[in-house]
């Protein structure tokens, strides 16, 4: 087996005892999951306005959420949301800062949620932006789910593009899998919510999309979740690799002499029957 190989295994057990470990400690892992304007359709390079926050407790499946929708019916004004969108983002990522410094041991779970474009840093600039100060939450308290796939049901786990045609990898995962997707919307989806103001849209999406993250989790965990996985892309080699190490196995030699000396002295003894 070649050093990629084995490679290829060991972090497929290190990722298979960070599941395990999540679930051991359940009560202190979340899934999360945000939404925000379009980052692709932003020609004059500003950050991109994060629309509303959800966090589901892997134990209880108690979700917290916080998006622009909530602040504006709290500070009574939904009927010109439009008009004070900053100062309300700015009130949601608030309550959102101190969840997270109130639950710093925590585990997060996520969804590519790893860079400034799309992730923990980029909520944390636009905070920096509306004149907060938001709370790092720190890397090791972060677990990326579909890394996690990557890792346990290798690169080919699921299609780019789901069978009806929808993209990304979590459109097919739950097309495969069957999972009910009512509410979540595509990337295109959330732009097109947002360009038209339709925050409570966007905020069901996201309350949708952390269930559909803790249903998956869980095929993961009880080892139940369909995937395009081969057994190579699992266990990094093929079948008849396998062979050929259990025949170079100091048991197999001494099995394979076992086996000849029974044969041989029940030849030897059927000579005498």
């Amino acid at each position: 087996m070649s050093s990629s190989e084995l490679v290829r295994l060991a972090k497929r057990k290190e990722n298979r005892k960070a599941i395990e470990t999540a679930y051991a400690n359940a009560a202190q892992s979340y899934l999360i999951h945000y939404s925000c304007e379009s980052f692709y359709d932003n020609e004059s390079g500003q950050s991109r306005r994060v629309t509303s926050i959800a966090v589901r407790n892997l134990a209880s499946a108690q979700t917290h959420s916080w998006s622009i929708h909530k602040s504006a019916e709290l500070q009574k004004k939904l009927e010109n949301i439009n008009d004070d969108l900053d100062s309300l983002e700015h009130h949601m990522l608030e309550d959102y800062f101190q969840f997270l410094r109130n639950h710093a041991s925590f585990t997060f779970i996520h969804w590519n949620m790893r860079d400034e474009a799309y992730g923990f840093q980029a909520i944390e600039h636009r905070f920096r932006v509306l004149g907060g100060e938001p709370y790092i939450l720190q890397d090791e308290r972060k677990l990326d789910l579909a890394r996690v796939l990557t890792a346990l049901f290798g690169n080919s786990y699921a299609p780019h593009k789901s069978a009806s045609g929808r993209k990304g990898r979590l459109m097919s995962l739950i097309e495969m899998n069957e999972i009910e997707d009512l509410d979540a919307l595509q990337g295109a989806e959330e732009a097109d919510a947002f360009k038209n103001g339709e925050y409570l849209k966007l905020h069901r999406s996201t309350l949708r999309k952390v269930d559909i993250f803790a249903n998956i989790l869980d095929r993961v965990h009880g080892k139940t979740l369909k995937t395009d996985a081969t057994f190579s892309d699992l266990y990094g080699f093929k079948p008849v690799v396998l062979i050929e190490i259990v025949k170079t196995h100091p048991l197999y030699s001494l099995a394979g002499i076992l086996i000849t000396g029974v044969t041989f002295y029940t030849r030897v003894f059927g000579l005498f029957m």
